[in-house]
């Protein structure tokens, strides 16, 4: 019986590692394909096929959505597709807070969430001309150059509907999300709660 969960631990983790690497550059493509029309503009499209697919767990990983949620999407399209949108904003949002996470404390969240931060941020480089190597430096994370780049995402977004409260929703529920793969509230670092206030002050404040 040992042996036998021996084996089945170590098929297990195997496949679900691969599983992981393997979904965390589809979902990055699935993600930012439905903003990425031009380097001017990000308009989310999403279907119903993206929802069926849209994935996600603690780690920012996989997980195949729920069969009661494609039928809430059947049922109410228009409630669904806003949470959509929203979600695939935080997405982005909670790729810069993870990479700046990670740069400025050294700190891997999870294997899951720095792949699919990499994978997003190197589809929306274009956006800020910047390099691969550039991304890895602390000085392209600091507070205000963050939180530009942040606005400048916020201003290239187009939706539907409060724009406004969309963006807002979306950058709450990254930053709060960003905190639990770190380990909780208070544990990224300080100029990650810098950026926070920047962006409250600069944009949502100054826009409400």
């Amino acid at each position: 019986m040992a042996d036998i969960a021996s084996v089945n631990h170590t098929t297990l983790t195997h496949s679900s590692e691969h599983r992981t690497m393997e979904k965390s550059t589809t979902m990055a493509s699935e993600h930012t394909d439905a903003f990425i029309k031009s380097e001017a503009a990000f308009t989310p499209a999403y279907t119903k096929r993206s929802a069926q697919k849209q994935t996600s767990d603690n780690n920012l990983t996989q997980r195949e959505d729920s069969e009661d949620k494609v039928g809430a999407v059947k049922q109410n399209e228009g409630q669904s597709r806003s949470e959509l949108m929203t979600q695939g904003v935080q997405h982005i949002i909670r790729a810069m807070l993870v990479k700046q996470g990670e740069v400025l404390t050294g700190n891997v969240p999870s294997v899951g969430a720095k792949l699919y931060a990499d994978e997003l941020l190197a589809q929306i480089r274009r956006l800020y001309g910047n390099s691969e190597a550039e991304e890895n430096t602390p000085e392209y994370w600091t507070p205000e150059n963050t939180a530009d780049r942040l606005i400048t995402f916020f201003n290239c977004v187009s939706v539907d509907g409060d724009k406004l409260n969309l963006l807002d929703r979306s950058f709450k529920g990254a930053f709060s999300d960003t905190e639990q793969l770190f380990g909780g509230r208070g544990r990224l670092p300080l100029e990650s709660y810098e950026t926070k206030q920047l962006i409250l002050d600069n944009y949502f404040n100054t826009n409400s």
